[in-house]
């Protein structure tokens, strides 16, 4: 329906537009014209309008089209229902067609082999659109380029019909376009059409005159007068349009006298005409006098006055006020400009000429607002945004909008230029924001929004300040929106030295009272190392200040504060605020610690940090209410059962109780009855999901956390279902979810989709920045994928943009990420194996780890000199591997992979036949010299005692029991029990139950080593951490089969409880041996 009415709305104008006296003449035996009783009237289906040379023509310049965007360009899918509703739509609103719409609609039929969506009378439309008064904006070549395309997409559906035909000559001539060949259309359309009657030769010679081709039209005249086609009023008015813009006053008073002969009288369509003609010639007086002679010019044939008097080159205001005052007075005072005559004024912009539309629209009558509820901002608004798109010089449209409000057509053109300005044209818009402030008119802090993000991208943040300047000098106060969501976050850099910050905000205009808060709370969320800065700021500028805004940013900084335990300082920047407190009764300590707990899952859970947090606040003297200290005590008791750190808890929090304090009625513990996804565990973040999906309500918030948290714990195979749902159910992607979404690839090894995930993350959101360890992990992927030239490109990169923290927070990563250097290199120089020498080969794994020290991503580190020595070990290079060691252990007094390197050898050293194999050349006797050269470098580093207990350790692993045996008794063999103790908890944890059990037997009697019964406690406990009760029943097994040991009854019962945690029946052996009813 919508495209009926707009196909028939557009029709019915215009045919009303062309609608002529139907009068004929006759051929005269002397070639002129004679009066006839004919009355053929030639019609034109405007409904049908087209526009071709022909077929073949149009078919070649839709390929010359598609050959210059070819469709290999990726093209979004276009819903032709709904751009068929925009074109609508915007046509009802403006009278106009959208050029972009129909180009939107032409790529979508050239990509497609059939026209799909669109039928032959919506394609008949748009080639019937392609005439200036629809599209101003655009050239005669630009028209007729779309129209030679969309020509081309009719074909597709069928050959033309005669009214397509007809439409091709209506938009040539008003384009007035020639036709370079009558003759060929007039035989293709004999082909399908039959012979040309006189309505089509009638537009042939229409088009001829419009674009001054008068010897094309003398031919027509021929082949008409041959065919015996009465030549009606319409084709005197073509011939004297074709003789006025040829400039022959002679040809045009011909045809008048031919008219006058025939009998057709001179009605105001002639007159018109003969207007164009004598404005064509410059005969400007007689031009007037045919003006003030008639009386009866239409609408229409005053706008195509008007439009001629304005082509000219000197524009004669003098006549075109004369043109304006015939319009009809209603015709002009309605609430914008007429559509035809804003049409004109539109092409007159885009073709250079906004003067004239100035003097135009001056010579106009103000608007007349009846009511109160009319808009007072219609008028000629959209023709100041046509301005901007012709790119109109911003001085001559600030004129216009001047003027515009001088006359009162339209009190808010200056606010319409300025909001324009902001929008299209930035750096030019400060000048339109000054007009508007001198025309008296209050300026507002939000109008300066896109200015702020302009300054930002072009000048930096020197640039913003200066316009803080500006909008003091335009007396314009920022407000706290502005600074909190526009300035401040823009001002990184200053930011890092937020005293310097102030001040300059204080020089452009800003006071330190309105920013101060808001320096504090970026500084709290973004730089959580400048604590010593809010102390210093607080200490400089003692200002009360609104604490309410700062529990978020505070309770982020915990966070910080917990991991890197700086809980001291936390308490002093919280005692400094509480200080500074514009409401000193407010709880403000206890809102803080309930928030702390509330929104971090993992701090309500930790309570011993709880407890420090509590104790460092207790002693600057603050307090809390009685309500959040119960609070927070209860939350206390739900995460531990350590009786002890409760109890002391709860002493601290009662000496800090103060009555007198009003805690806030907004916070509480656990956010309502139910707690929020950020702070539900993974399982019950996995029940929330099933009821709400019971429900049938929105999981999309629960599946993004959920998603997160999974590939936070690795529980990889639940996260790709989690995905899966997500992109099943269209979840809009955060920036923390495609962070998590490209973790969980990186941890599945899948490049591709990590690559992928990272390439779209940094196009959604370019200012995200990824976390360190998800950086290094992706470049231990490009390692593992052999592309380490990559990895390290895009790792110096990110030491580019930002400051790198690096340390210990990513020991874990880059030691990964070193070990895939190591096995590449290894799988690399097996690969070259004979190409080059060992002295050619450096290790490579040290010169990435000498690369990412430099760049600040770590430093030396035992664990990560652990690959270096490794890389040697993979190639099967021995020798190098231990004079590796020595040097390291030389240059850096650390001995990486010590132990591995001590079982090594051993096993080497005792002949082990296959792993001698993995090192040619290496043979037992130079097994034990190299493990007597390390021993001796770890004496070096570490002492004696402390390479006896690696050395014993070693032996555990990889040597005979006798020889274990030996080291053991030997009076002179001395270790450091401490250390001993803490590698056999740590070979616990890594489940060397072989080793620890070895070991066991070997110290069996020999007491100033360890204790036989403290190896076993120590593999229960391991067992029992992780709930392994089968593990812990095969200890039991093997050690009940040694007759000459006795389980110690703490053993038995500690093996018990696990087995009753675990719902597993006792062995009546057990049970028997610990005293079990």
């Amino acid at each position: 329906m919508q495209r009926a009415r707009l196909l028939s709305s557009v029709c019915l104008r215009w045919h009303r537009m062309l609608q002529l006296p139907a009068r004929t003449a006759s051929w005269g035996s002397h070639g002129l014209l004679n009066a006839g009783p004919s009355s053929r009237l030639w019609k034109l289906d405007i409904s049908q309008r087209d526009l071709s040379f022909g077929s073949a023509t149009w078919a070649a310049a839709d390929r010359r089209s598609r050959a210059r965007n070819p469709k290999s360009s990726p093209m979004r899918p276009v819903d032709v229902e709904h751009l068929w509703t925009q074109l609508d739509s915007y046509y009802k609103q403006n009278s106009l067609i959208s050029f972009e719409h129909c180009q939107r609609m032409l790529e979508h039929l050239q990509h497609s082999h059939q026209p799909e969506g669109v039928t032959i009378e919506q394609l008949h439309f748009l080639l019937g659109s392609c005439v200036p008064e629809l599209l101003p904006a655009q050239s005669s070549q630009e028209r007729l380029q779309l129209f030679q395309s969309l020509w081309a997409q009719l074909l597709k559906l069928g050959q033309p019909t005669l009214a397509h035909y007809h439409t091709q000559l209506e938009v040539l001539r008003q384009n007035r376009l020639p036709l370079p060949d009558h003759r060929s259309l007039l035989a293709e359309i004999a082909v399908y059409h039959g012979a040309a009657d006189a309505s089509l030769y009638s537009a042939l010679l229409a088009v001829a005159c419009s674009a001054g081709n008068m010897r094309q039209a003398t031919e027509l005249l021929a082949e008409m007068r041959e065919r015996n086609f009465a030549l009606t009023e319409h084709n005197f008015h073509s011939l004297l349009l074709g003789h006025a813009r040829n400039g022959d006053l002679t040809g045009t008073e011909s045809v008048l006298s031919s008219m006058r002969a025939a009998g057709i009288p001179v009605g105001t369509s002639t007159q018109a005409l003969r207007f164009e003609a004598l404005v064509a010639n410059g005969q400007r007086e007689q031009a007037k006098d045919v003006v003030q002679s008639e009386t009866d010019f239409t609408a229409a044939q005053l706008l195509q006055m008007l439009r001629t008097v304005l082509a000219a080159k000197k524009v004669d205001m003098e006549l075109v006020q004369q043109l304006v005052k015939k319009l009809p007075r209603d015709y002009l005072t309605g609430l914008d400009l007429p559509s035809p005559l804003r049409n004109l004024c539109i092409q007159l912009a885009h073709n250079g000429r906004a003067e004239v539309v100035l003097q135009l629209v001056a010579a106009l009558p103000a608007s007349k607002f009846e009511a109160t509820n009319q808009n007072g901002d219609e008028y000629a608004a959209l023709l100041l945004q046509e301005f901007f798109r012709a790119s109109v010089p911003l001085s001559v449209t600030l004129q216009f909008a001047k003027e515009l409000v001088q006359r009162g057509q339209n009190p808010f053109a200056l606010h319409m230029v300025t909001e324009l300005a902001l929008r299209r044209l930035p750096s030019a818009s400060l000048n339109c924001l000054e007009e508007l402030s001198a025309a008296g008119q209050e300026l507002r802090p939000h109008y300066f929004w896109p200015l702020i993000l302009h300054f930002h991208r072009r000048e930096g943040e020197s640039g913003m300040l200066r316009l803080v300047g500006e909008m003091k000098r335009l007396k314009v106060e920022c407000d706290e929106e502005t600074l909190r969501n526009y300035l401040l976050p823009n001002l990184k850099h200053s930011l890092a030295q937020p005293l310097e910050a102030l001040k300059a905000l204080d020089a452009a205009g800003v006071r330190p009272s309105q920013t101060l808060v808001l320096v504090i709370e970026s500084i709290l969320q973004n730089h959580h190392q400048q604590m010593s800065d809010v102390l210093e700021l607080l200490k400089r500028y003692p200002t009360r200040i609104q604490l309410s805004s700062l529990i978020q940013p505070l309770s982020s900084l915990a966070v910080n504060a917990r991991a890197t335990k700086r809980f001291e300082q936390f308490a002093q920047v919280v005692q400094a605020l509480q200080q500074r407190s514009l409401q000193p009764e407010d709880d403000f300590v206890g809102s803080l610690l309930l928030q702390m707990c509330g929104s971090q899952s993992r701090l309500r859970q930790d309570v011993p940090s709880l407890a420090r947090f509590v104790h460092e606040l207790r002693r600057l003297k603050l307090e809390i209410s009685p309500a959040a200290a119960e609070s927070i005590l209860s939350l206390a008791r739900q995460a531990t059962q350590d009786h002890e750190l409760l109890q002391a808890l709860g002493k601290a929090l009662q000496s800090m109780n103060n009555a007198q304090l009003v805690q806030a009625a907004d916070v509480t513990a656990n956010g309502g009855f139910i707690k929020h996804p950020r702070d539900m565990s993974l399982d019950e973040l996995e029940c929330h999901l099933v009821e709400l999906e019971a429900k049938q309500l929105n999981p999309r918030g629960v599946l993004r956390r959920l998603l997160q948290l999974s590939v936070r714990s690795g529980r990889l195979e639940r996260a790709q279902q989690l995905l899966a749902k997500c992109q099943a159910l269209k979840v809009q992607h955060s920036a923390g979810m495609l962070a998590s979404i490209l973790d969980l690839h990186i941890k599945l090894k899948d490049l591709p989709r990590a690559q992928e995930s990272l390439k779209r993350l940094q196009s959604i959101y370019p200012a995200f920045q990824i976390d360190e360890h998800k950086l290094i992990d992706f470049a231990a992927l490009l390692v593992h994928c052999d592309q380490l030239e990559i990895a390290k490109q895009m790792l110096q990169q990110r030491s580019e943009r930002h400051k790198i923290v690096g340390g210990d927070y990513v020991i874990k990563n880059v030691w990964q990420l070193l070990t895939n250097v190591a096995q590449m290199s290894a799988k690399t120089t097996s690969n070259q194996r004979g190409d080059e020498t060992d002295a050619k080969r450096p290790n490579l794994t040290y010169e990435t780890l000498e690369y990412l020290r430099k760049l600040g991503y770590c430093h030396m580190h035992n664990a990560l000199l652990g690959p270096v020595v490794r890389e040697w070990l993979l190639r099967g290079d021995l020798e190098s591997a231990v004079a590796e060691f020595q040097r390291l252990a030389t240059s850096h007094r650390h001995t990486p992979l010590q132990f591995e390197l001590l079982s090594l050898l051993v096993r080497l050293g005792n002949g082990d036949q296959e792993e001698l194999a993995r090192y040619p050349g290496t043979t037992a006797e130079m097994a034990q010299k190299y493990l007597a050269t390390v021993t001796a470098t770890v004496s070096k580093i570490h002492g004696a005692a402390n390479m006896n207990s690696a050395l014993l350790l070693a032996l555990a692993e990889s040597g005979t029991e006798s020889q274990l045996r030996r080291l053991i008794i030997n009076p002179e063999f001395r270790l450091n029990h401490e250390l001993l103790v803490k590698n056999c908890e740590h070979l616990g944890q890594e489940g060397a139950v072989r080793t620890l059990l070895r070991l066991a037997r070997g110290v069996r009697g020999v007491q100033r080593t360890i204790d036989e019964q403290r190896i076993y406690d120590l593999l229960l406990a391991q067992f029992s951490r992780t709930n392994d009760f089968e593990a812990a029943l095969d200890l039991f097994e093997r050690l009940e089969a040694d007759d000459e040991l006795k389980v110690s009854q703490d053993f038995l019962r500690n093996l018990v409880q696990l087995l009753q945690v675990n719902n597993v029946e006792i062995p009546s052996g057990i049970a028997l041996r610990a005293q079990i009813r």
